[in-house]
């Protein structure tokens, strides 16, 4: 009776099983199952109850007034996760709610930064989502080095939780021009991947299930290993008792985890021996209770079966009082049974009918309703989808048209409406083993490095549940996301953004004095929509506006005047968005096998010759030795780069000069008189950046936040100003800034019309459009090496659920893995791979 109730129960609940037949417990089990038959009905009561439990919020929270908490979490899909310098990294931006995967348009911002592995943003886009969708791009610039970054994603709304709901993603970068790509191909065979090991150690860790293990009941005990690397480590050892005895054995899976079940004695110790491969050690067991409950959970695909375990002691103290058996997920409420302790052992079995997908806990509470255990589980969850990707052929020749099929359908065949982006990718490249499933689902749940996490979502994975189980087992059950949110308060310090926010201040010109009820009014001729906005400063002098929309750079007009139309005022403009103070991803301490590098290298530089790329005009840049200093903006992080700074200390010599515009024009390098066509005016002056005329940004008194293009300054005469500094930089993504910062005395800002502000801002970014030739024309005779044959990251299923995609192959012969990352109008989140090769 025993095998049969266990036969189809994870490998898991296997080892438990034979632990209790072994002692003997098989009739005992059975009586107990019998017993509690009368407990099901009001279990299966209880799981009604509580099924509309799933949209509470139990996480508490310092909000605001009138704030309702609630999460988010984004994605992004890639093309890939390995490139060179002169690539373009392109991706799709999924904003979805964080306790399911339902699109969400509660922000519309999203900001999507290129990190070096020092934490040093690299270059940073601010992504327009609409119905929780977008896109973007990175140009990965000449002047990067060769290694591991990060690409994260967030929103405002995000940063108040910490890095809890950051998407984070490694990518590797080869820079063959630094490092001499010549010298990668004749010499691929003597260069070794880069390896650093020194300080770390191999190691393993053992979880009890439920928590801790507990005298006299039989538990089962996960364990997790990890190499110098933290890779997985093939292990194997034995539980000795203090008699020399073998009380257990245990065996990892190639991913360094595994699982035994152990019954700890009263006044016992143990200890543990074992080698990884040759290497012998040594380890400890987790401290052993003397009194205590123990929780041990299966599933299945329609129910979830706990057993719940008493030692003689508690058994004592709790006998016939009620306990609790609670499954919480996102934080909320979605089951919850009491029943009464009448034996030491007890079996409660309720239906998941449902519950959400995805990972959810479970914790027992005693009589106190103070949790004793908690095991994290996986819900499969009722709405399945398939999503298949069917190419018109198995082979194709170079260049030739490929013709892609996509379909969605529920478990019905019914079709499904979704939103997914696409990639083709030359299958040189090493598949990173993740997509949006397994990261909405699992990755950003608990917070460990997952690795290759999407074979937990493989359906031709036979052992994909059982993994799963075991991954949650070890690495899930102590970074519990909603776990952590809920011991600690939210502070809410940043709101969602409906659109781009501009907020500044209206002091007095000379004193340090806000002004309040000043009217401001902005005006954005390019704005995408409303184009006029107004609002009035608070009692500090403050302003704010947002829902603001545009795209790329763009000249923005604001002004400040009083109730009765006179203008007034300093009016000031403030940091958009100050980038996010999180450490970056734990990057390898490996570089990438040589056969890719030398690749990589090859096609880009048979691109750079002949201009050809997937949406960029390749181009040489210098690579500057010469120290660089960082100057920071309000939008932005620029560097000198090498360039030197003019800095001019203004004397009685200087007053003869005309006024500051005059001055600049005559000491400062590279200034220039601004062309009568200019659309801001012909006061000022300009500097010469990739051919053309472009005005500086200006800094004033060493208030970092305002950089204006102001036309009044450049009439202030040099009796009113102390320095002036002009310094040459480069920004995060490779763009040219000159800024003129001014010193000035208290008597230059009393007759400055300084309540006027005229500035070129950075908006939304414009996603570039990938470069798919078609060579169904007459073809070039370049050679087409794109290692991303095709991307698309908006591609949306018809009413019958299927879409059609075209492209043509490049030139080289090899397998072409494709992937597709999406979410249906149902908020399922899909994912698919398919193949063909070109030969």
């Amino acid at each position: 009776m025993m095998s049969l109730r266990y036969a189809n129960i994870s490998c898991i609940d296997d080892v438990f099983c034979r632990a209790v037949y072994a002692r003997k417990a098989v009739l005992f089990h059975r009586k107990i199952t019998m017993d509690f038959k009368k407990y099901l009905l009001l279990t299966l009561l209880n799981v009604l109850a509580f099924c509309g439990f799933a949209q509470q919020k139990t996480v508490p929270a310092i909000a605001k007034p009138g704030i309702k908490l609630f999460f988010e979490k984004s994605y992004l899909q890639l093309d890939r996760s390995y490139y060179s310098t002169g690539e373009t990294v392109w991706f799709s931006a999924y904003l979805v709610n964080g306790k399911s995967t339902s699109l969400t348009a509660t922000s519309n911002n999203l900001y999507v930064e290129l990190v070096s592995s020092k934490s040093v943003v690299l270059d940073s886009k601010i992504i327009r989502i609409d119905g929780g969708l977008g896109k973007g791009d990175f140009e990965l610039k000449d002047s990067i080095p060769s290694g591991w970054y990060n690409i994260r994603a967030y929103t405002s709304w995000m940063r108040n939780f910490g890095n809890d709901f950051v998407f984070q993603k490694r990518i590797y970068v080869s820079n063959n021009i630094v490092e001499n790509a010549s010298y990668f191909t004749r010499n691929a065979e003597k260069k070794n991947d880069v390896t650093a090991t020194a300080g770390k150690t191999k190691s393993i860790a053992f979880f009890p299930e439920g928590g801790s293990l507990v005298e006299g009941i039989t538990s089962v005990v996960a364990f997790k290993t990890n190499d110098e690397l933290g890779n997985g480590l093939k292990a194997t050892g034995s539980i000795i008792s203090s008699k020399g005895d073998t009380i257990a054995t245990f065996n990892s899976t190639e991913a360094g985890m595994g699982i035994f079940a152990l019954t700890p004695q009263p006044d016992e110790k143990y200890r543990v021996t074992g080698q990884y491969d040759q290497e012998k050690f040594a380890a400890t067991l987790p401290v052993i209770l003397g009194k205590g409950l123990s929780l041990h959970v299966t599933t299945d695909s329609a129910n979830i079966k706990a057993v719940i375990s008493a030692n003689a002691p508690i058994f004592t103290e709790l006998k016939d009082k009620t306990i609790t058996i609670m499954v919480k997920h996102g934080g909320d409420v979605i089951y919850s049974g009491a029943i009464k302790l009448i034996k030491p052992t007890v079996l409660v079995t309720f239906p998941t009918k449902g519950f959400a997908r995805g990972i959810s806990a479970i914790t027992l509470l005693d009589d106190q309703g103070r949790p004793n255990c908690e095991r994290l589980v996986f819900i499969q969850g009722d709405e399945n989808i398939n999503m298949a990707i069917t190419a018109d052929k198995t082979t194709y020749k170079p260049r030739e048209k490929v013709t892609l099929k996509v379909k969605t359908s529920n478990a019905l065949g019914q079709p499904v409406k979704t939103s997914l982006s696409l990639a083709a990718v030359d299958e040189m490249i090493p598949d990173d083993g993740q997509n949006i499933m397994a990261y909405l689902l699992l990755q950003s749940e608990i917070k460990g490095e997952v690795k290759n996490a999407a074979q937990y979502f493989d359906l031709s994975n036979p052992s994909r549940l059982k993994q799963l189980d075991l991954l949650l087992l070890t690495q899930g059950w102590r970074d519990y996301l909603w776990k952590k949110l809920a011991d600690s308060s939210i502070k809410i310090s940043y709101m969602p953004e409906p659109g781009i926010t501009i907020k500044g201040s209206v002091r007095e010109k000379l004193a340090n004095k806000p002004l309040a009820n000043m009217n401001i009014t902005l005006f954005g001729s390019n704005f995408t929509g409303d184009k006029l906005f107004t609002t009035k400063t608070d009692q500090e002098g403050n302003y704010f506006l947002d829902g603001l929309k545009w795209f790329g750079n763009q000249s923005i007009k604001i002004s400040s005047k009083d109730d009765k139309g006179k203008k007034g005022g300093w009016l000031q403009i403030d940091t958009l968005i100050k980038p996010l103070n999180l450490a970056s991803l734990k990057m390898p301490q490996t570089g990438i096998p040589n056969p890719l590098n030398v690749e990589l290298g090859k096609r880009m530089d048979y691109n750079r010759t002949y201009k050809f790329g997937d949406s960029i005009t390749l181009s040489e840049v210098e690579i500057k030795a010469a120290k660089s200093r960082q100057v920071n903006l309000f939008e932005e992080t620029l560097t000198s780069f090498g360039y030197p700074e003019q800095v001019f200390n203004i004397t009685a010599a200087d007053y003869s000069y005309k006024g500051l515009e005059h001055f600049l024009l005559t000491k400062a390098n590279g200034a220039m008189p601004v062309d009568d066509t200019d659309s801001i005016g012909n006061e000022g002056v300009a500097f010469i950046i990739e051919g053309k005329k472009v005005r500086p940004r200006i800094k004033v008194n060493n208030r970092e936040e305002l950089v204006t293009e102001r036309l009044d300054y450049y009439s202030l005469t040099m009796d009113q100003i102390s320095q002036v500094k002009v310094q040459h930089l480069i920004g995060r993504s490779n763009n040219e800034v000159y800024l003129i910062s001014l010193v000035l005395k208290d008597e230059a800002l009393r007759g400055a019309n300084l309540n006027l502000l005229n500035v070129n801002l950075n908006g939304y970014y414009n996603a570039r459009t990938f470069y798919s030739p078609n060579y169904a024309n007459p073809a070039t005779q370049s050679k087409d090496l794109r290692t991303t044959i095709f991307w698309n990251p908006g591609v949306k299923t018809n009413e019958n659920g299927e879409a059609t995609i075209t492209f043509h192959n490049s030139d080289n012969k090899s397998n072409v893995r494709i992937k597709a990352d999406g979410i249906t109008d149902k908020g399922v989140a899909v994912a698919a791979k398919a193949s063909y090769k070109i030969q």
